[in-house]
């Protein structure tokens, strides 16, 4: 399914730019494993690209990665600042490694041109997008 261009990059493909948007941010989970400070830079870029971007694909893709990157610095600061005991670290890894397959997940899905189903924010993301 071709879900036109973005309106960003005029001649970029829709579902190809919102497969790089996912694998980036996958990208940015895996290093805010080590530093969850890292992935606050990729909040901001996806709030801003948001706001420009009018095709609701290639939004739904910003929606998802803004979303995933506030889990992974919420379980960050609990986890690991918060609760700074080598059991916790062990649950934020877990946590990461389950936000960064369903990045991929959701990449694999976007590079094929269809939705990746969202239990939780499914109609939430249709409101928005």
């Amino acid at each position: 399914m071709n879900n036109g261009t973005s309106s960003l990059f005029r001649n970029f493909n829709a579902n190809l730019y919102a497969a790089i948007i996912f694998l980036v941010g996958a990208i940015f989970g895996f290093i805010s494993g080590f530093a969850g400070w890292i992935g606050t830079i990729l909040l901001v870029i996806s709030i801003v690209l948001f706001a420009l971007e009018k095709n609701s694909f290639v939004r739904r893709a910003y929606v998802i990665v803004f979303f995933s990157m506030v889990i992974l610095f919420l379980s960050w600061l609990l986890f690991v600042v918060i609760l700074n005991y080598p059991f916790f670290h062990v649950i934020n890894w877990i946590i990461d490694i389950v936000v960064l397959l369903f990045l991929v997940f959701c990449a694999l899905c976007a590079f094929n041109g269809k939705e990746a189903p969202i239990p939780f924010l499914g109609k939430f993301l249709d409101k928005i997008c």
